[in-house]
Order: C-alpha cells, then structure tokens, then sequence
C-alpha cells in the first residue's frame, strides 16, 4: 500500500463521523506528530551532549598532562 493511498483511505473513512469524533482525530494526529518532533529533539540533545562529554574529556586530559607534566621533577619522591 502506498502513502498516497493510504492518505485517501483514511480520509474516506472519516467522511461522514461526526464533528466530536473527527476532533478526536485531529488531536491524536498532532499527539503524535508532537511525540515524533520530541523524540528527534531527545535524540538530538543526546548526541549533542555525547559530544560535548567527549570534548571535555578531551580538554580535560589535556589539562591534566600540561599540570602534571614535570610533576617528578617537581615534587621528587624521597
């Protein structure tokens, strides 16, 4: 079944039902089109953050070896 059908089918469905229940309808169509753009925002923030982990990682090592760089000669052990 293609898309373009299956929008014409459900259309055809809903013709003649009545007002309250074609408002149903409408809101569990934008319930789920408001799911879907939520879960691609979550999907998103969590690659952003996974990222933005990484890269502090990343500075954060590289900030330990510039202050641990000549830590034994430093601070010689006895």
């Amino acid at each position: 079944m293609t898309k373009v059908l299956l929008e014409k089918m459900i259309i055809e469905e809903t013709k003649g039902l009545p007002f309250q229940t074609l408002n149903e309808i409408l809101d569990f169509i934008q319930f789920i089109k408001a799911k879907k753009i939520k879960n691609r925002v979550a999907d998103s923030l969590e690659n952003d953050i996974t990222i933005e982990l990484s890269e502090l990682n990343t500075v954060s090592l590289m900030h330990l070896e510039e202050e641990f760089s000549n830590y034994k000669e430093l601070y010689p052990h006895e």
